[in-house]
């Protein structure tokens, strides 16, 4: 049998003090499998338990704890009463010699992670830790396990644990008292709160809280390369847990909370205030009245009189805002402590609040601000008091700074009185009475002509949509609006704020919006304010009314429109262009086919391009398919006669379908675009036509018609007496429709790519087109234009087609090793790092040698670029060619014949420091040497740079530097 020979070969490995890990492993199989139970396993290591040396009683306890964890987390293989002998078992071994403790601890541990234990057990477990374990005397892990073993029982047992009541707060205590480690008070600020919410402290109230308060504030810095990753945030997040966990603390911790106020250490005093804060939210009111006047001395010390750093006056806010919280209940809010302070500090914010030269008018108004959060009684209050106080200062000072600091605090108090206030309750809210002489201020400010100030007024209007305004007002707001859009001082801040309000008014009412404001502003929109108009037009909701208003008014105008109008149109058309727009995409296009004429473009041409392209990705293959059959012939046989420039819109067009033309419609397609990629005259008509061909080819399906147009097309390109300028441009073209979607024959395509690289006159223009190849493109070949796109395409042309470049560059000693290097250097920034680690030997000297001055300039700049692409995810794989690369890019920082170049290379020293400083150290010298000349460059760009890498390197090394 099996039970034997595995249980036999765990006693040999435990007599011959061998590796356990296979035994065990076996064995927790064989009982897994229910072959031998848990009790036949310790009745078989007897001789072994009860061995009179403690070691050899020490493995075998341990080797049973290792099977019960191989076991865990639920021990469904052992039934109940194993669970409950092995546990007893477990627990008697506690009293045996301090070696076997770990072990012992160890199966304690795994035992409680289960909720299978019988009534009783948990009690067990916790009264043998505590009363026979001393467990400050034991190492870090084994503490470690003790609090893991409590915590894990008060999540799966904690009623068994109540009863035992002060029993088991004492022997928490006890356990927990003194630790140090951060790892151990990380489980035990997650056990303190559990224990002070469910279980009586009496008479152990104050010893419980002196167990973890006396880490209080954390002083707690982890050290480098720290591999347990305990922060300081945690311990502080934790212990605030703890101190905030029961309202029995409280005359204990408002005491040491204004201690710690009290201190000169600023990380004391923020700490103490974000405890505050937590505090607040469960002690009682009454506990915390008589502290309330002592807080509120603190917090205006801090606020009010020193100058501070942000963390410290945040927390001091969000403390008093806490504190205004604990009292915001109708009864609680008439305590005489709250409302005597609620008065005390609005009579000196008041004062504050009437000098606004100086500056304690802000941070007042914060802590008003502070007090409203959360307290709405004392919100309307202070509202129905301060703002007709702002109001009059604003009137009686004619300075614009003053005004801007009291508009702003108006702002704020108007919000805070409005928050969580909606249409039907406003007249609840201490505001209310104020909105009639508020929108008339507001209104007034917008007829200054101080923008800032205009800006602020229609922030405080903004907070007014859908509360507290009527219809007669609203009408008031937006007459007020319109008029200041038409006039000509009106500045784009200001524009901004309109927006942003009309925007909420939108959101709330769209009916309304469309029929009193959206009207008025498309007729203003043939105003010499167009551009403004449309600006705001672009910034509203494109809510379902709205957009049908402005793309009909908008689509009706097209036409009558001067080119700027129909530019700022045409955006806006595009931005409100959405799915399924049929109509609009037929309707859009036939408009940009009467616009063009034989000659130059029209300005617009671009802009309408776009529009198309968003439209046409959006139609649905049925009305795609539509759509190509009725317009073909006439893109071939009429419109492209009358004008080249209508390959650009069969490119948005045709190139973004979710269909494509297919026979003989298609066949003349390519054969009528086919003289277009190569012969006419203009650039932005060859490389439309050109993508247009390859958005076509990306598509079709493998066959004899797509061999057929690829075998037509390669006589072009391979034609002797064509210019191979525009020839490796369709070329390139073509390659990347084959590439994206995996064509069977690809490799034959590839090869001629690099063959194409080795001509000395042309090599580089291919080598440039590697960007397009593997680079993202707007107008065509991409998810949105439906093209057929395989997953990780680049990372295997990288593959490869890098091979054999490096093949051409070793064994041609004739070949165009700028080709070559240009071609390496364009893909770096498309590969993935796992892709290029692989091959990064290999490229990095030849990348290196095109740091040469001799080299073209944008062969440079690529290159430069790609190393510092590499720099930025894995410096340390280039760190064994710095001392090759450094000085190659301080002769380019220096003689580089183009500013660009110069920089790059200035900007490459800069990030080189991202490497070790074991491995710059030796370069120092020079590298601060040679850079002195740099200083002195004629372009004050390359200046900057020079002065930036020069003190990072002549900081290298230095104490305090990264």
């Amino acid at each position: 049998m099996v039970t034997p020979t595995s249980i036999q070969k765990l006693r040999d490995s435990l007599v011959l003090q061998e590796s356990m890990s296979e035994a065990i492993s076996i064995v927790s199989q064989s009982i897994a499998s229910r072959e031998i139970t848990i009790l036949q396993l310790v009745e078989n290591l007897q001789p072994e338990l009860l061995h009179q040396q403690a070691a050899y009683r020490c493995r075998a306890v341990s080797t049973i704890a290792s099977i019960l964890e191989q076991l865990a987390p639920d021990l469904k293989e052992i039934n109940e009463k194993e669970i409950d002998l092995i546990t007893e078992f477990f627990c008697s071994k506690l009293k045996d010699h301090h070696s076997i403790l770990p072990a012992a601890l160890h199966g304690l541990h795994v035992l409680s992670s289960t909720n299978r234990l019988s009534p009783g057990l948990a009690r067990s477990i916790s009264q043998a830790i505590f009363q026979d374990v001393h467990c400050q005397s034991q190492l870090q892990h084994d503490r470690r396990a003790i609090y893991k073993t409590i915590k894990n029982l008060l999540a799966l047992h904690i009623r068994e644990l109540q009863i035992l009541g002060q029993d088991f707060v004492f022997g928490l205590i006890q356990a927990a008292d003194q630790e140090r480690d951060p790892r151990n008070l990380l489980i035990l600020f997650s056990i303190f709160p559990v224990v002070a919410r469910y279980f009586r402290l009496e008479p152990f109230t104050e010893e419980f809280f002196e167990v973890f308060s006396c880490y209080f504030p954390i002083d707690f810095t982890p050290p480098a390369n720290d591999p347990y990753g305990v922060t300081k945030d945690q311990l502080c997040e934790g212990l605030r847990q703890c101190l905030a966990s029961s309202a029995h603390f409280a005359e204990y911790c408002m005491p040491l909370l204004q201690e710690k106020l009290e201190s000169d250490l600023v990380s004391a005093k923020v700490e103490a205030l974000k405890t505050l804060e937590l505090c607040c939210l469960s002690y009682h009111p009454t506990q915390l009245e008589k502290w309330i006047d002592t807080f509120w001395k603190c917090i205006r010390r801090e606020v009010l009189i020193n100058v501070n750093t942000e963390e410290l006056e945040h927390a001091s806010l969000d403390a008093l805002a806490a504190l205004s919280r604990a009292f915001a209940a109708n009864e609680e809010f008439k305590n005489p402590a709250f409302t005597k302070l609620l008065k005390e500090i609005l009579s000196e914010c008041q004062g504050h609040l009437c000098e606004p030269e100086r500056r304690l008018m802000t941070p007042s108004s914060y802590v008003l601000l502070a007090i409203c959060s959360g307290n709405a009684p004392a919100c309307a209050l202070i509202v129905s008091q301060v703002i007709p106080l702002l109001m009059d200062q604003y009137r009686i000072r004619s300075q614009s700074a003053p005004r801007q600091f009291i508009l702003n605090c108006l702002n704020k108090l108007v919000q805070a009185g409005l928050y969580g206030f909606t249409e039907i309750d406003v007249a609840q809210s201490g505001i209310c009475p104020l909105i009639p002489t508020l929108l008339e201020l507001y209104l007034e400010v917008l007829k200054e002509d101080d923008a800032l100030l205009c800006g602020l007024s229609l922030q405080g209007l903004g907070h007014f949509v859908g509360i507290g305004l009527n219809h007669q007002d609203l009408e008031k707001v937006n007459q007020s609006l319109l008029g200041l859009l038409q006039q000509p001082l009106t500045t784009g801040h200001t524009v901004e704020e309109i927006g942003r309000y009309f925007y909420k008014c939108a959101e709330q009412n769209e009916s309304w919006f469309v029929e009193q404001v959206l009207v008025k502003l498309l007729d203003m929109a043939v105003s010499d304010k167009a551009n403004v108009i449309f600006l705001l037009l672009r910034n509203l909701p494109p809510l379902p009314r709205i957009r049908a208003q402005v793309l009909s008014q908008l689509l009706a105008r097209l036409e009558q429109s001067g080119p700027e109008l129909r530019l700022e149109m045409l955006k806006t058309l595009a931005y409100f262009a959405q799915h399924d727009e049929l109509q609009m995409f037929h309707q859009l296009h036939s408009w940009a086919l009467k616009t063009l004429k034989e000659g130059d473009p029209p300005t617009s041409l671009e802009a309408t391009c776009g529009v198309l392209r968003k439209l046409a990705s959006s139609l649905s293959s049925e009305d795609a398919t539509q759509f190509i059959d009725e317009q073909i012939g006439r893109y071939i046989d009429q419109h492209l006669a009358s004008s080249a420039w209508v390959v650009p819109i069969m490119e948005a067009t045709l190139g973004s379908l979710d269909a494509t033309p297919v026979g003989q419609n298609l066949e003349k397609l390519i054969k009528t675009l086919e003289p277009l990629t190569i012969c006419h005259p203009n650039a932005d008509v060859r490389i439309s036509a050109c993508r247009l061909v390859a958005a076509l080819i990306n598509k079709v399906p493998e066959g004899h018609e797509l061999e057929s147009i690829l075998d037509s097309l390669r006589t072009k390109w391979q034609d002797p007496s064509a210019d191979r300028n525009k020839t490796a441009c369709l070329f390139v073209w073509i390659t990347k429709a084959l590439l994206m979607r995996s064509y069977s024959k690809l490799d034959q395509s590839i090869q001629e790519l690099v063959e194409f690289l080795n001509d000395p006159t042309h090599g580089y223009l291919v080598a440039e087109g590697f960007k397009i190849i593997l680079g993202e493109t707007e107008e065509c070949l991409n998810f949105d234009s439906h093209a057929n796109i395989r997953l990780m395409y680049r990372q295997r042309f990288f593959q490869e087609v890098v091979p054999r470049l490096l093949k051409l560059y070793r064994e041609s000693p004739s070949c165009n090793k700028s080709a070559c290097f240009a071609a390496i250097a364009n893909q770096l920034a498309f590969i993935p790092e796992g892709v290029l680690v692989a091959h990064i030997t290999t490229l990095i000297p030849l990348l290196i040698q095109c740091l040469n001055i001799e080299q073209p300039d944008q062969l440079i700049i690529s290159t430069i670029t790609a190393f510092m692409g590499l720099m930025s995810d894995n410096v340390n794989a280039i760190e064994e060619y710095i001392s090759s690369l450094v000085p190659r890019l301080l002769t380019l920082a220096k003689d580089g014949l183009t500013m660009d170049v110069r920089r790059l290379a200035l900007r490459c020293l800069s990030e080189l420091r991202k490497a070790q400083t074991v491995v710059l150290l030796p370069l120092r010298s020079e590298v601060i040497l040679r850079l002195i000349p740099c200083l002195d460059d004629k372009k004050r760009l390359v200046r900057r740079e020079a002065a930036v890498a020069r003190q990072k390197w002549a900081m290298l090394g230095q104490a305090g530097c990264d």
